[in-house]
């Protein structure tokens, strides 16, 4: 008895009398949107945060503010990266 996907192979084969495949390529994704929407709510919520300071603070999550800027600094140096893949990327075709 096999996996799903040998019965599969075996229901396509027994079907059309050989087995059919479906190439698949990869998505032409660079990264560059995920990383820049990801820097932009990292910079909204610790624009909140530092406009909630009081109450972070109070309740003992004042290093939250911290690392909101940890979040973007390493989303710029992500922004950095992903520019620079693609053009390496674009140069190498």
């Amino acid at each position: 008895m096999g996996n799903g996907a040998d019965s599969l192979n075996e229901s396509d084969q027994s079907r059309s009398g050989r087995s059919q495949r479906n190439e698949l390529s990869p998505l032409e994704v660079n990264g560059i949107t995920a990383v820049t929407i990801g820097t932009g709510i990292w910079s909204v919520a610790t624009l909140v945060m530092v406009l909630l300071r009081d109450q972070l603070e109070a309740s003992g999550r004042g290093n939250w503010i911290a690392i909101g800027f940890c979040g973007i600094f390493l989303g710029l140096l992500g922004m950095r990266y992903t520019k620079r893949r693609v053009a390496r990327i674009e140069r190498s075709k």
